[in-house]
């Protein structure tokens, strides 16, 4: 009895003891999540910070939008100010998501009056045929090039007897075609099977997606000059988003002309006997919608959400140089020959550094056995001109000094 009265009375005290406990903590938890919400709804995602930085970090990057800033350099300038505001650490790939996500939005949405000022590095390069005109896929050189392409005027040239070719800038007489490829590094192997020369095609390739810079050097180049743009790509997801984002818009770049976009491959016909490799499809259904939505037909889209892809590294150097000349003569790939205007022009200019060559050839002789005094002021002479202007090269002010020694 007495047993059942002492387990009776710790049994009514420990009930409420624990009844006030759970009282406590839910009345700590209650003070403890009005305290996060009070301190938290004045704070903001790294994604808002970023809106509320990107002006203010711009200025700061270009000197007050006075020069061109690179995505890096506004990431910089943003990364403290968002965060000091963010309601988490930004991360140790915060740069890569600044550049490739949040600045691109940001000026996709906001439409900033600066977006020319933006500069984005180079992730690639395009080089014409039969020349010496290559440039990095980079903002800064698309834009450089393209205004020099709208620029050009054969009879703006001026004559140059050292002229190898006649003179070109972008696609007009000089290629009938631009090559994409979605990785670098096959530069050897095309330029010792000679494809550019040979086809008269313009070469171009990425490290991966294709950026921004290079969409807008195709759209110009492709729809101005009516010439195609063919693709190279491996035959997996990242392949056929490569093909989807060059000839669709997407969030980052809107096509406002049309041109034409040929698929190259790698499509299922051109796998056949080739190594394949398991990859891991997170999202299915997701990942088909996107392949149907690129051009993959069913058959290679079954093959690809069950998880097996073919990179272009799996043809041997003899095959990918086949596969690309099969594909070639496919689509009527031909070399380009100017009209008749541009060919008589063509050839009066060429005539013309030939006869002044054989001159200059028996002018050379004749001053070969003569002595040619040099200036004793040389380089006095430089050296003020060089004051004057810094940007000047030595040589170039030799140039002018020569030139003005030789005039009658």
């Amino acid at each position: 009895m007495k047993s059942k009265a002492l387990i009776d009375a710790i049994t009514g005290v420990t009930k409420k003891w624990t009844k006030q406990r759970k009282r406590e903590e839910r009345e700590r938890s209650a003070a403890q999540h009005r305290h996060h919400f009070l301190i938290r709804r004045y704070r903001v995602s790294i994604r808002e910070a970023a809106w509320q930085a990107m002006e203010e970090a711009f200025l700061k990057a270009s000197a007050n939008n006075t020069l061109p800033a690179n995505a890096r350099q506004i990431m910089y300038a943003a990364r403290p100010m968002i965060a000091q505001m963010a309601d988490r650490d930004l991360g140790g790939t915060f740069d890569k998501y600044f550049t490739q996500t949040l600045l691109p939005d940001y000026i996709a949405e906001a439409r900033p009056a600066w977006t020319s000022k933006v500069v984005f590095d180079a992730r690639g390069h395009f080089a014409e045929p039969h020349s010496d005109t290559e440039i990095g896929l980079g903002t800064l050189e698309v834009r450089a090039y393209l205004a020099s392409v709208r620029g050009h005027r054969v009879n703006g040239v001026e004559f140059n007897v050292r002229d190898r070719y006649f003179p070109t800038y972008g696609p007009e007489n000089r290629f009938g075609a631009i090559l994409f490829l979605e990785k670098e590094g096959f530069d050897p192997l095309l330029q010792e099977a000679h494809l550019a020369e040979r086809y008269d095609l313009a070469i171009m390739s990425t490290k991966g997606m294709s950026v921004t810079a290079s969409r807008e050097l195709v759209q110009e180049l492709c729809a101005t000059h009516g010439i195609p743009l063919l693709v190279l790509h491996d035959f997996d997801i990242s392949g056929f988003t490569i093909f989807g984002t060059l000839r669709n818009s997407t969030r980052r770049f809107t096509y406002d002309r049309t041109f034409t976009v040929i698929d190259l491959g790698l499509r299922l016909d051109d796998i056949d006997g080739l190594e394949r490799e398991e990859v891991f499809v997170s999202s299915p259904s997701k990942t088909a919608a996107t392949l149907e939505r690129h051009g993959a037909t069913q058959k290679e889209i079954d093959i690809l959400v069950g998880g097996e892809r073919v990179e272009l590294n799996a043809l041997t150097s003899d095959e990918l140089v086949a596969l690309i000349e099969r594909k070639l003569a496919k689509h009527v790939v031909r070399k380009v020959i100017p009209d008749d205007t541009i060919l008589a022009a063509a050839y009066q200019r060429m005539h013309k550094q030939a006869v002044i060559q054989e001159k200059i050839d028996e002018l050379a002789e004749d001053l070969d056995a003569t002595e040619i005094e040099t200036p004793k002021d040389l380089r006095r002479r430089i050296t003020a001109k060089i004051k004057l202007d810094a940007t000047r090269s030595w040589d170039a002010i030799m140039r002018e000094i020569a030139d003005d020694g030789a005039a009658p």
